[in-house]
């Protein structure tokens, strides 16, 4: 997993939309790792060997981020602590299945030496949504070293047309972003088209739709799984758990239609706590997803993993 963290402020039971000139209370407050520390604790929940390449400073929301991270058994080879504040933070809120974010990044992220992959030989590279020119060299790097890449969105003003988007998708096995991000990015006037798109370029495209589920594109293929009802307390996250759930099946030896499946009920189980904190273990996950008429059951094997 390459890519920054966050250190989350996560308000909640907000009776309103923050707005200019009004004071609103929570009645909850939760402060978590965030950012792509989603994803790594995700898959490490899920007994997933997983190493998180990312910058760290003397900050406090580095230290406590850097304590999370060892508590939870993510893999530090990755690590780099600089000797300087490195603050990331984001104020988020949710209202009913919404969310919203104030966010503060005090330098640009960069990508990790490419040596590391070397010294790693990591199967999968779970790569957050960068195409400027060094991150490229990072992803192609990686493929020339076996690795294959899932690669994962994010809102801002970028589409297929801006310079390196398209070369980040080619570089892709997989591709995930959720409806909004497709259609954003592809410019596209249904999800069915955004999703020929992308698959243009991806060949195998999975897009997050929230209670709605999720659809994908496996080379050509058509795939749908529809989301089982929990009770929600915070969305925040679940497009991550989501992105770990995938991979997750894909390591255990599933094919398309399961993995979707797996990712669905990742995704829907993160959103029964706040932040990354309810994302399941790969035994939950899997009775979860087989109780819920999702998947059939696991067997010992696939829950021992690659």
């Amino acid at each position: 997993m390459a890519g920054e963290y966050f250190c989350d402020l996560i308000f909640a039971g907000l009776q309103d939309v923050p707005r200019p000139g009004a004071e609103f209370y929570a009645t909850g407050l939760t402060v978590r790792p965030g950012g792509c520390y989603n994803m790594a604790v995700a898959l490490a929940r899920l007994g997933i060997a997983t190493e998180w390449a990312c910058d760290f400073g003397t900050d406090l929301f580095s230290r406590a981020v850097l304590a999370q991270a060892a508590s939870d058994g993510i893999g530090s080879a990755g690590f780099t602590v600089l000797d300087h504040d490195l603050q990331r933070v984001s104020a988020a809120f949710t209202y009913g299945t919404e969310r919203g974010f104030i966010s503060f990044s005090e330098a640009p992220v960069t990508p990790p030496d490419p040596a590391l992959l070397d010294r790693l030989k990591p199967d999968w590279l779970l790569q957050s949504f960068r195409f400027e020119p060094d991150w490229l060299a990072l992803l192609r790097h990686a493929r020339a070293g076996g690795a294959r890449i899932f690669g994962d969105c994010r809102h801002g003003e970028f589409s297929l047309a801006t310079p390196g988007v398209r070369d980040f998708l080619a570089c892709c096995d997989v591709f995930s972003p959720n409806e909004a991000e497709a259609l954003a990015l592809t410019g596209a006037a249904s999800l069915d088209t955004a999703i020929d798109r992308l698959a243009e370029l991806t060949p195998v495209v999975v897009v997050k739709r929230g209670a709605s589920g999720a659809r994908a594109n496996n080379r050509g293929e058509r795939l749908d799984a529809a989301a089982p009802p929990v009770a929600v307390v915070d969305t925040i996250g679940a497009g991550d758990a989501f992105n770990a759930g995938y991979l997750a099946g894909v390591l255990w030896g599933r094919g398309v239609a399961d993995c979707l499946a797996l990712a669905v009920a990742c995704g829907a189980l993160s959103t029964t706590g706040p932040g990354s904190s309810a994302v399941p273990d790969a035994a939950t996950l899997t009775a979860f997803a087989d109780t819920s008429g999702r998947r059939r059951p696991a067997t010992e094997a696939a829950l021992a993993g690659p």
